[in-house]
């Protein structure tokens, strides 16, 4: 009987050492700061100036796009604007030309029944994000109206000199100018579906893009530069 106590005794003992140093060690653990926290708990309704968001669309080429860069995304967009009612927000976007465009037209167009993707970049969480008015005097000053490059060169001009771009190199080079420290462009491989490429290529008279730099969805889903907020609808 008395050894029952005295095992008793130290079995409380060691009980309530072990809960004490578990207590320390959630004390010493660091937590995320606050405003990465409230950010990501805000991520699934609240869309802020600077945002990205990657769309899966349903065409021939979207498709291909889709399966060589291994994401479910085809085009991608800068969110303009923040408002309560999401069928006020718009969007910057290249498509035919760059423009803003409302982002119920954007979820009209993409793959029924999926999703948008949320992206903000990082220094917007540590720092100071561009402001609606920022965006727009930007966004008219230097990208508006510009043609779309159906070729996704980096560097594309029309017959006139002026700058081509398509989807992923709008965005990149639209938030570069926000950044301190801008995403650069990555290699390009055309490798999975080689035979589409080159055929894609040949009706523009040029050779398949292989290696070259430039940007798509997948470059900035998997970019360090930018904080994946989730699924948006």
């Amino acid at each position: 009987m008395k050894m029952r106590i005295l095992f008793k005794q130290a079995f409380s003992q060691l009980q309530s050492a072990v809960f004490f140093i578990f207590c320390v060690l959630i004390a010493q653990t660091p937590a995320l700061p606050s405003q990465f926290s409230n950010e990501t708990r805000e991520a699934q309704s609240v869309l802020r100036p600077g945002d990205i968001l990657l769309v899966p669309l349903n065409c021939y080429v979207c498709n291909a796009i889709e399966k060589e860069t291994g994401v479910p995304y085809s085009h991608s967009v800068v969110v303009a604007n923040e408002a309560a009612d999401q069928s006020q927000i718009f969007v910057y976007e290249a498509w035919g030309k760059t423009t803003k465009t409302k982002l119920s037209e954007i979820q009209s167009r993409a793959q029924k029944k999926q999703s948008l993707y949320h992206l903000r970049p990082r220094e917007f969480f540590e720092g100071q994000s561009p402001t609606e008015r920022q965006l727009a005097e930007k966004f008219e000053a230097d990208f508006s109206k510009t043609q779309f490059d159906n070729e996704f060169l980096w560097n594309n001009v029309d017959e006139n000199n002026y700058e081509k771009l398509y989807c992923a190199e709008f965005v990149v080079k639209f938030i570069n100018t926000f950044l301190q420290n801008p995403q650069p462009p990555s290699p390009m491989n055309f490798t999975k579906l080689g035979d589409f490429w080159k055929k894609y290529y040949q009706q523009f008279g040029i050779s398949v893009p292989e290696g070259e730099p430039g940007a798509s969805p997948s470059t900035l889903y998997s970019s360090a530069l930018f904080i994946k907020l989730g699924l948006h609808n």
